[in-house]
């Protein structure tokens, strides 16, 4: 029992600062600290519009691996409709009583009839068409195909994206992010090499035969670990 509780600690572990956060799943820092920690007016400090997920910790300003799992599912509704957040954080909450979990993004439940909730209720939100419909369904499917679980259904390894341009279902899986390994940042994930030792390398001069050598890996892995982290040189 303590194992499990000392493990579970990992995986909700305040870690992330929100920009290492947009980063990491290829997105703008204003939107991930909107759904991570809200907004207020800047004239009066007044709340204009409350989280959509639950942080990790919201006085410091910091996010858990799980909440980075949120926040890749909830990237699917800005790459297929740009939702607003307003609009997000109704279905979710609306997620959360018909569901009766604190992450409904990430609960197995979601991927069962998780999904049609969401798409149903963000639908008469958005008054979008059956095909988009579809298109939304189909994004959130791939999504959840890039979070690993263990057998009790908890995230334990994500996949982010590592292309900005190629469609969601063709993008491989050569980085990872575990909390177990490297303090959760972006590894390799047949070596476990932190990308930005690559990056770092490539930098000085290093060729991507030579590294895929060292690291035992096929030379696509070293590109993939390059892509991820040109974004943030970029």
């Amino acid at each position: 029992m303590t194992q499990h509780v000392e493990k579970a600690a990992i995986f909700n572990k305040p870690a992330y600062p929100a920009s290492e956060a947009a980063y990491i799943l290829n997105l703008p820092p204003a939107t991930v600290k909107a759904w991570s920690f809200g907004q207020t007016r800047r004239d009066d400090g007044r709340v204009s519009f409350k989280a959509v997920i639950r942080a990790a910790d919201t006085r410091k300003k910091l996010l858990s691996f799980a909440n980075l799992c949120e926040l890749h599912v909830l990237a699917v509704t800005r790459r297929v409709h740009r939702v607003s957040l307003p609009k997000v954080r109704d279905s979710v909450e609306y997620l959360r009583s018909e569901l009766g979990v604190d992450r409904p993004l990430i609960d197995r439940q979601f991927k069962t009839n998780g999904i049609d909730l969401f798409v149903e209720h963000a639908s008469k939100l958005l008054n979008v068409s059956r095909q988009g419909q579809e298109a939304l369904r189909g994004e959130f499917e791939l999504a959840l195909a890039r979070i690993e679980r263990d057998n009790q259904g908890n995230p334990i390894k994500l996949f982010p994206y590592s292309r900005t341009s190629d469609r969601a279902a063709t993008q491989p899986k050569s980085v990872v992010i575990d909390p177990r390994l490297s303090f959760g940042r972006p590894v390799l994930t047949h070596s476990a090499v932190p990308t930005e030792v690559i990056y770092d390398r490539f930098q000085a001069g290093d060729s991507l035969e030579d590294m895929a050598l060292d690291y035992n890996v096929d030379e696509k892995e070293i590109e993939e670990a390059l892509r991820f982290e040109q974004r943030r040189a970029a």
